[in-house]
């Protein structure tokens, strides 16, 4: 299954370009560990991602890529959350919830996922702006690496976006990550259970790897 990614400028400064990229239904079917997200993401390596200009993939499985920005005014409303440096990696990890939920605020009307609804049953496809787990893990993953980029986080790094599930053992599923540097341990970093806006789930990736739910959690 090929799935055509199709760039559109939300701001007239922006050229946009057509990009083919493959995320095959191999991948979601195979044995490989990888999320389709870690593809998406080396598609868009040749185009710096910046609070000045980034990427926000929507429309299942990045069908859509939006480029858009952030004025000095909005960025320094995500840096406000890490103003007085967290005492402790725990203490980071809500801020960093916090704040992507700011950065999906104030992206959604840029980019048409306001509405955007919590998880993406079938049922959603038609829905103008809805994303998957593989746009949101795609997206989170951006966000965190732009904040990692401008020094906000102490405690963490950015770890490439997880994926569980091969239909057979459960239904594929994706998420961005952090790592703690102290304890090399990975956490999930997954805004797709909640609507737009909403601060994402941060869990030990281990028990996101065996099925965790916020309904379970």
């Amino acid at each position: 299954m090929r799935c055509k990614m199709k760039i559109i400028p939300n701001n007239k400064k922006y050229q946009g370009r057509s990009v083919a990229v493959v995320v095959g239904l191999a991948l979601l079917l195979s044995g490989c560990s990888g999320s389709p997200a870690q593809d998406l993401l080396k598609a868009v390596e040749d185009q710096p991602q910046s609070p000045d200009r980034f990427s926000v993939c929507k429309g299942y499985g990045c069908d859509e890529l939006v480029l858009t920005s952030f004025s000095s005014r909005e960025w320094a409303r995500i840096e406000m959350f890490f103003d007085d440096p967290a005492p402790d990696a725990a203490s980071e990890r809500l801020r960093i919830a916090e704040a992507v939920g700011e950065v999906e605020r104030l992206v959604g009307p840029k980019t048409g996922t306001d509405r955007d609804a919590p998880g993406a049953a079938i049922i959603n496809f038609s829905r103008h702006g809805q994303m998957d787990c593989i746009d949101e893990a795609f997206n989170t993953t951006l966000y965190l690496r732009m904040m990692a980029d401008a020094g906000l986080l102490r405690w963490h790094d950015v770890g490439e976006p997880a994926r569980r599930g091969y239909v057979v053992d459960g239904w594929p599923h994706n998420t961005a990550t952090v790592i703690d540097r102290d304890t090399g341990r990975g956490w999930a970093v997954d805004s797709w259970f909640h609507g737009n806006g909403v601060p994402p789930e941060i869990v030990p990736l281990k028990a996101w790897l065996d099925g965790w739910t916020p309904e379970e959690g």
